[in-house]
């Protein structure tokens, strides 16, 4: 999954940053009452969704992705955020460590293998009863024209295998394809954008996954910890 985005990294906050705002806003109100909690961005890019809730009081902050470029933005901005170069479908972190995983635009942009070892791990790093919160694309009878048109646009220029993987995204029925119901149980349910993004919560469940704690362990947590 890595790649160079040391270009993307420079331009993504500028071109993005109005339309995404709205949406990071959303998530940190979904967030409130895990204030205290800790949480974790996973492909976190920029940072911009850790750096408002830092911003707004939210302690123990980590962030997860495999571009340095995108991280340095992370480092300059808010050093309190504890941020971790690696993949985020086999992460350093032991089983159960987070209250809060956050997979933000991640998903359709990935190949399907990828994609559900995201959930996956995402799963097996949760704690239990903790929640996941999902950010990503909807196409379906709720989501508006223009909507459609605005979404494939920005994917369209992207290009490339992240344009064809958003297709086979939506095409694949999208979150609800990768979600498997002995893992997450979905708790709240929210649409922005024209109802082309949606804000999914799943609460974790432990009790009958398909990774046990026995054959998760062996992870060292917060290996590689990165304030400078």
């Amino acid at each position: 999954m890595k790649s160079n985005y040391s270009f993307i990294a420079r331009v993504y906050d500028p071109i993005f940053y109005l339309a995404l705002q709205p949406i990071r806003i959303a998530v940190m109100n979904e967030l409130l009452k895990y204030q205290e909690k800790v949480i974790l961005d996973l492909c976190c890019g920029t940072g911009n969704q850790l750096k408002l809730l830092s911003k707004h009081g939210f302690k123990n902050l980590y962030g997860l992705d495999r571009s340095d470029s995108m991280l340095e933005m992370v480092r300059r901005s808010d050093p309190l955020i504890k941020i971790y170069n690696e993949d985020a479908t086999k992460t350093s972190f032991n089983y159960a460590s987070f209250d809060v995983v956050i997979i933000s635009f991640a998903l359709h942009e990935k190949d399907r293998d990828t994609q559900q070892a995201l959930v996956n791990e995402a799963h097996r790093i949760i704690k239990t009863d903790g929640v996941m919160l999902v950010v990503d694309y909807v196409f379906d009878n709720q989501t508006t024209k223009l909507g459609r048109i605005l979404i494939s646009i920005i994917e369209r220029i992207a290009g490339g295998e992240h344009y064809r993987n958003f297709k086979s995204y939506l095409q694949n029925n999208g979150l609800l394809s990768l979600i498997k119901k002995d893992q997450f149980k979905l708790i709240k349910y929210s649409r922005m954008s024209f109802g082309a993004v949606t804000i999914s919560i799943y609460q974790s469940d432990k009790g009958s996954g398909t990774l046990s704690k026995e054959n998760a362990t062996g992870r060292k947590p917060m290996l590689r910890l990165r304030t400078s």
